[in-house]
């Protein structure tokens, strides 16, 4: 199971997860926001202790990433030259790869300006949020 669990209340986090979705041609990932009842038993059964504010997750076989690494795993899953990112982007040391990643995140709401969701706009992916 591949799951993505992401900021509902962030409209980047939305963008990032439609981005995602629309890339994910075999539909391999599931995506669940954190703020909801399946997104916080998620959290809660793997034990995450890093704040979804903070990062992307994103449960791969049973295992949690965050942060880069989540991006990057994520990429594998998509279609076009983006798990290139994940061959060449896990050779960067995490220190660097999650500060450039802490940096984006710290400046999130003011490159996608609103609070408007867009992913529950995205009626057509339905059929890809985690229910459980």
């Amino acid at each position: 199971m591949k799951i993505v669990i992401f900021d509902g209340d962030c409209a980047f986090c939305n963008h990032s997860v439609l981005f995602i979705l629309k890339r994910d041609k075999k539909k391999q990932l599931l995506v669940c926001p954190s703020q909801s009842e399946e997104g916080k038993a998620l959290i809660e059964k793997y034990g995450i202790t890093t704040r979804p504010e903070d990062s992307l997750l994103f449960i791969e076989d049973n295992k949690v990433h965050d942060y880069s690494s989540a991006a990057l795993h994520i990429a594998k899953y998509l279609n076009g030259f983006y798990p290139l990112l994940f061959v060449f982007g896990i050779a960067v040391p995490p220190f660097i790869r999650n500060g450039v990643y802490r940096w984006i995140a710290k400046r999130r709401k003011k490159i996608i300006k609103g609070n408007t969701c867009s992913f529950e706009l995205a009626k057509e992916f339905n059929d890809r949020q985690y229910a459980g």
